[in-house]
């Protein structure tokens, strides 16, 4: 018979709607009564603190393990789910986080003699996030993401205005337009010789092809000025171990769905 357990680090509110389960595309298991097996605790032990090694915070975090007992001594947990909330990731702030792995073999001997867990296989995992607008700006702090996103437009910039020296280049804050399926981003130039020069970047965004992100229809305003410049669609490739399947962008902002390929 097959056996549940749940690692419970912390209640989620059920008055968010954003952490309710989606309707289609991930299975997300109700709480159970934890086993109080000594192999189902250490395992689940090991799981959290790998978990919590993952990322760089995480307020809420709800972890189901399915499987049984003779799967789990062969290294083998069938299926992982998680629901977390408020999470940081590599400098990505996330509202709500769901995910879900099967198959998943791990080193269960280490494990049992106190070592960390370790992923033997690459692992294909459903992931469901939700981005709101805070999530969006404080992101777009973080060095990592930042740095990222400058190549994308940085130099259609330099071609519009023919820089002499090249400037650098400041995110300031975004904003997430739902109802017109758009983003905003403020951020500035600066140069040794000049003042920093507030712009105003628009862009629609859409899901490509399953490994594509189409910044689309872009433009740029300089903030001291009202002259509006079209720039070309930027394509930012997500990688062959991404597949995405659903970009949606809502009151509360967007939501995002695919699968990804999680290495050991």
């Amino acid at each position: 018979m097959r056996e549940k357990e749940i690692i419970k680090l912390a209640s989620v509110s059920s008055d968010r709607p954003e952490l309710s389960p989606p309707a289609e595309g991930l299975l997300v298991t109700q709480p159970l009564r934890p086993s109080t097996s000594r192999l189902g605790w250490v395992l689940s032990r090991a799981v959290q603190l790998w978990l919590r090694s993952q990322v760089e915070s995480v307020r809420e975090l709800e972890v189901q393990i399915q499987g049984g007992d003779r799967q789990i001594l062969q290294g083998v947990i069938p299926q992982v789910s998680l629901c977390g909330s408020d999470a940081i990731y590599q400098g990505l702030h996330l509202s709500t986080l769901q995910l879900q792995g099967s198959g998943i073999q791990i080193n269960l001997r280490d494990i049992l003699r106190g070592k960390s867990l370790r992923l033997q296989d690459p692992v294909p995992v459903v992931v469901r996030l939700h981005l709101t607008e805070a999530d969006l700006n404080a992101s777009m702090r973080s060095a990592l993401l930042a740095d990222a996103f400058t190549p994308l437009f940085f130099p259609q910039f330099a071609s519009a205005f023919s820089w002499k020296s090249e400037p650098t280049l400041t995110w300031e804050g975004a904003a997430i337009l739902s109802s017109e399926q758009t983003l905003t981003f403020r951020g500035n130039f600066k140069t040794p010789s000049q003042a920093a020069q507030p712009f105003l970047l628009r862009t629609g965004l859409q899901r490509g092809n399953p490994s594509e992100l189409h910044f689309l229809n872009p433009t740029i305003q300089m903030l001291l000025d009202s002259g509006v410049i079209p720039l070309e669609t930027v394509i930012l490739p997500l990688g062959s171990d991404v597949a995405l399947s659903e970009l949606a962008f809502t009151e509360s902002g967007l939501i995002c769905q695919g699968q990804l390929t999680v290495l050991p």
